[in-house]
Order: structure tokens, then C-alpha cells, then sequence
């Protein structure tokens, strides 16, 4: 689609006063400056085009309380975000952004941020300012460790961090005390962390594909409130014998149950902003595998 058609799309909408503007899948690789036009829009996606930098009008849209920039080739984080007060759900999915600027931590109304697969070596200190968050993906980034500032996030209730580089969690992590969603999927931990015995909100924990050879019974007293368990494709082949009746325990190899997806929610996510954000785009779809596996990693 031609700059002047997008021109007169966001003129139009600027116009009738839509709270929902809905620009992806339109092999943009720039956007004009009358965004700042849309001052009444809560929710702007510009996902799946080819955009190299963030528009930089994205501050003058003060109302906007959702942002999806999902699968662009960013290199730059939005600049102006932390003027954006309202802002509760951003999500800059698959693009090469390689770190995150300090301002993340100005934006403290967010309460989901969604950053899968954004080559980010660390994270930086200032995501602690964010006291609302409580939905945060980190999957498939370069990650080893969290800094200091991170245990401060007392609200979070979902986090993942699968496909990084952690070894071991430090004892603050203790603090997340709202914790009750815990993905850590293939990464390096040889051992389960004591620390996740003290989360007293933690369900579901999922360790698959690490490098664990045996849990200890204290540690496993200590997660008696789990409901999953998900120990798969570690060195833990068969349960032990005291471990019969445990259920909610997966050891073995991917594939043997109805678990067998990977539980990031990443696509209960995508298709959350496909069918609610997205719906007015005849050019949006959802295939029926989407569907499968949303239905698989729902535990």
C-alpha cells in the first residue's frame, strides 16, 4: 500500500475519531507523520510490515493504551513511548532490537510487555520502575541474568524467559510473590533453583529441555502447590517410584501427551491480537494450526 493511501486511511480515521487504527500486514517500511493526528486512538498495530524505525510521532498519541509492532525489522526501541501514560500492553515481538533503552522504565502504566525474539543481550535495570506489570515474555533472546532492580516487579504473575542462557536464579526472585506462571525452557539450569520453592502464588513451572538430572524431595515439598510440572526432555527419563501418583510431574521426551506444546501463551497472545485488535483487516487470518496449538498450551 502507497504512502498517500496510508495517508488517507489515518485521515479518515483521525477524522471519524476511532479509538482502533489497524495498519499491519501493509509492507510498510516507513509511516507519515500524521499519526499525530490520531489522538483519539487507544490502539495502534502496525505489526508484520517492514519498518526500519519506529515512528517518532508515536508520543503526540497520549490516548494510546495498546501498541503492536510485532514482526518489522526495528533496530531502534519506539522512541517516545515513555510519554505514553495510558500505555498498559506493548509488544515489539521479532524485531532485531539488540537491548532496550533506559525510558522502558517511564512507561508505568504497562501491565503486558511482550518481547520474543529481539536478540536483547540483558535487560536493563530500569524495568523494575514498571510496579504494574504482570504479563512479561522474553523468550528467545541472548539473556543470562536479571539485574537487581527486576525482583522489585511484586505484581507479576507471568513470566518467560524460555530459549536464553540462565543457569541459576538468585535469591531475590523470591520476591516475585504474585508469581504463578513460570516458563524457563531450554536454558542451562543443571538444578532447580531453592528460590522457586518460596513463590507462594507459583502453579505452573515449566523446566523442559534443561539439563536436570534429579529434583530432591525437599525441593519438591517445597512446589506442593504446583499443578504442572514440566521436567520433559531433561536427563529425569522415568518418575521415581515415590513419585507415582504425581500426575502433574512430565518427565521423558516431548510428544507423549496432551502438554506437548511449548505453554509460552506467545500465541494465545498473537491470536489475542489478531481477533480483538485486528478484526477490522480483511487481509488478517488465522490458520487452523494456530488454533491446534493455542488449544495445547493452555494448561
Amino acid at each position: 500500500m502507497d504512502l498517500l493511501a496510508i495517508e488517507k486511511l489515518i485521515t479518515q480515521a483521525a477524522i471519524r475519531g476511532d479509538e482502533i487504527v489497524n495498519l499491519s500486514h501493509r509492507e510498510l517500511t516507513i509511516v507519515s507523520d500524521s499519526l499525530k493526528k490520531l489522538t483519539h486512538a487507544k490502539t495502534l498495530c502496525l505489526n508484520d510490515n517492514k519498518l526500519l524505525m519506529p515512528p517518532t510521532e508515536l508520543g503526540a498519541m497520549v490516548q494510546l493504551e495498546e501498541l503492536v509492532l510485532d514482526n518489522n525489522q526495528l533496530t531502534v526501541f519506539p522512541p517516545g513511548v515513555g510519554k505514553l501514560q495510558h500505555l498498559s500492553y506493548l509488544s515489539v515481538c521479532y524485531n532485531p532490537l539488540g537491548m532496550l533503552p533506559k525510558d522502558i522504565g517511564q512507561v508505568t502504566a504497562l501491565s503486558q510487555l511482550w518481547l520474543v525474539e529481539c536478540q536483547l543481550m540483558n535487560i536493563p535495570e530500569e524495568l523494575g520502575n514498571l510496579q504494574n506489570l504482570e504479563k512479561l515474555s522474553l523468550r528467545c533472546n541472548n539473556i543470562s541474568c536479571f539485574p537487581k532492580e527486576f525482583y522489585k516487579l511484586t505484581k507479576l504473575r507471568w513470566l518467560c524467559f524460555a530459549e536464553n542462557y540462565f543457569q541459576d536464579l538468585p535469591e531475590q526472585f523470591e520476591n516475585l510473590i504474585s508469581l504463578s506462571y513460570l516458563n524457563m525452557n531450554h536454558n542451562r539450569f543443571e538444578d532447580i533453583p531453592k528460590c522457586l520453592g518460596e513463590l507462594p502464588k507459583i502453579i505452573s513451572l515449566n523446566m523442559k529441555g534443561n539439563y536436570i538430572q534429579q529434583v530432591s524431595d525437599d525441593i519438591l515439598l517445597s512446589l506442593s502447590n504446583l499443578t504442572k510440572f514440566d521436567l520433559r526432555d531433561n536427563q529425569i527419563v522415568v518418575k521415581p517410584a515415590h513419585w507415582k501418583g504425581l500426575e502433574y510431574i512430565l518427565v521423558g521426551e516431548t510428544g507423549s501427551d496432551t502438554f506437548s506444546a511449548d505453554t509460552d501463551s506467545e500465541i494465545a497472545h498473537r491470536l489475542r491480537t489478531i481477533n480483538e485488535i485486528h478484526t477490522d483487516d480483511e487481509n488478517e487470518s488465522v490458520e487452523d494450526s494456530d488454533f491446534e496449538d493455542l488449544k495445547n498450551n493452555i494448561s
